[in-house]
């Protein structure tokens, strides 16, 4: 069984002026929110269960999902107490997740009415056994405006897939054009790998996803999955405005 975790607890703060007093999950593509269209490319590929991750001051979030669309999957809801990074977010899913696989997707990334993205993720994961991400080939000045994502040193392997021989945190001023992308697949002992993450931070100190995907590529437990079809990035303001223009 799969589940799918979906980090909404996140201050939107790259979106306020587009969004408003809306989280940014709900900002709405071609009539659907975004978070619907998350909850359905999960569905499409299969995942039986989602495990939604919001915050207190996104109420809206919960009034959705109480009359969101029937959906093949079902859905639980997790409260982040406050938003301390996308590892954190992860780790809050735990006591909800089910299965032997961990599929993490994020609303701020959209793929339009292609085949599922995950699906690809999640055919990886059950063939190489390995941690998987997918990534994405986006030119030197893309990269240069997004947000604090990283970026991927890969290796061609002979089955389409890459090998991710290092991670790192996003450069501005050497931009890449491999970087991982909001679609993930572990098994279950990511939650114990983060918990040992979480021990070598000060206090207080954001968890992100950054550093496990460092530690797995050092070890040679990381592959990379090459994106095919469009992607948009809509937790910024362009993305969504592309979103928008081409989706609706």
């Amino acid at each position: 069984m799969t589940t799918a975790v979906i980090p909404c607890g996140g201050r939107g703060t790259r979106m306020a002026s587009v969004a408003g007093v809306l989280p940014k999950e709900l900002l709405p593509v071609a009539g659907k929110p975004l978070l619907q269209w998350t909850l359905e490319e999960a569905a499409a590929a299969g995942i039986e269960h989602a495990v939604v991750v919001t915050s207190p001051d996104k109420p809206q979030i919960a009034e959705f999902l109480s009359h969101r669309p029937a959906l093949s999957c079902s859905i639980s809801l997790v409260v982040q107490s406050e938003p301390r990074g996308l590892g954190d977010a992860i780790t809050c899913a735990r006591p909800a997740v089910v299965g032997d696989e961990v599929a993490v997707l994020l609303p701020d990334n959209l793929f339009g009415r292609t085949a599922p993205a995950i699906g690809a993720v999640l055919d990886a994961h059950r063939r190489t056994g390995l941690a998987c991400v997918l990534i994405a080939e986006i030119p030197a000045a893309g990269a240069a405006g997004r947000g604090a994502v990283g970026q991927a040193q890969c290796r061609p392997r002979s089955d389409g897939l890459w090998d991710v021989v290092a991670v790192r945190a996003k450069v501005p001023a050497q931009p890449s054009t491999l970087t991982p992308i909001g679609r993930l697949v572990f098994d279950p002992g990511v939650f114990d790998h983060f918990e040992r993450l979480r021990a070598r931070l000060e206090p207080g100190a954001e968890l992100d996803d950054v550093p496990l995907l460092q530690e797995l590529a050092s070890e040679g437990r990381l592959v990379g999955v090459p994106l095919a079809g469009p992607f948009f990035d809509v937790g910024l303001p362009d993305g969504y405005r592309d979103a928008l223009a081409a989706l609706t």
